[in-house]
């Protein structure tokens, strides 16, 4: 985790998400009136949105598991033949369990819940952390999406030391998930078209280590059926590992490792 709080332009009277104010309360946020730190939250109407500052221009993005693209892909996505949900293999075997690794916004992981699918999003990152749990508390209003957020269990941890807890205990082993899913970040080639608003700030929180390849090593240890992995198109498999087989998809793959 990271040992400086994350500043917080709020009131933590202000704060209605409970996971939010324990953020607060355990230190890794720090509610201020204002603030010149280059990445930083607030929270306005009862709603959290990250803000990167980048040269002449303030990036903002927060999640939203209601309306958007969230609301599109749930009822338009494709259903369980999509790229996604194969990879994960939820075509064939829909109570499979999965854990998100790589949590970020996510996207992926709504999509997964949505189609049944019991879902632990693991982010250690706090910010991003809270914007899901402020996504989560919001979408439990809303009687259609309040059941897909049921079947999402969000945890703020280290990805690598929870998926340890799993592998080598002899009593978590009976929790480990079906499948584990990992997009791990891809570095920025500076030649690259710009990338995307929220990829930006992504990359500026969280940006590529060389620790998600420990944690692809030890998911492949702990996953009980498969693990998933998300590329880009014309990347090489992550570690060098040849998958078992992949699911291609438009602009990405899906590198999928049975065990």
């Amino acid at each position: 985790m990271q040992s400086i709080p994350f500043p917080v332009v709020t009131c933590p009277s202000d704060v209605h998400c409970a996971d939010i104010a324990q953020l607060i309360d355990l230190g890794h946020f720090k509610a201020v009136p204002n603030t010149n730190e280059t990445s930083f939250l607030s929270y306005n109407q009862q709603a959290l949105t990250l803000h990167l500052k980048k040269e002449n221009e303030t990036l903002s993005i927060s999640v939203d598991f209601v309306s958007g693209r969230s609301e599109h892909r749930r009822q338009y996505g494709g259903g369980k033949s999509q790229p996604l949900a194969k990879a994960c293999g939820l075509d064939k075997h829909p109570s499979w369990t999965i854990l998100d690794a790589t949590a970020g916004l996510g996207k992926d992981a709504f999509v997964l819940a949505s189609l049944g699918s019991q879902i632990t999003l693991i982010e250690q990152h706090p910010a991003l952390y809270g914007l899901l749990a402020d996504a989560a508390h919001k979408a439990k209003e809303h009687v259609e999406v309040s059941e897909v957020i049921k079947r999402m269990n969000f945890i703020h941890a280290d990805a690598c030391d929870y998926l340890k807890a799993l592998s080598f205990s002899d009593i978590s082993k009976q929790e480990a998930p079906d499948v584990i899913y990992l997009d791990p970040m891809y570095p920025h080639r500076k030649k690259s078209a710009k990338i995307k608003k929220e990829m930006q700030v992504l990359q500026s929180l969280v940006g590529y280590s060389e620790q998600e390849k420990n944690l692809f090593d030890i998911a492949l240890k702990t996953a009980q059926q498969r693990v998933v992995v998300k590329r880009p198109k014309s990347a090489e498999p992550l570690n060098d590992k040849k998958p078992s087989y992949s699911v291609g998809s438009v602009n990405t793959r899906y590198d999928v490792y049975v065990r």
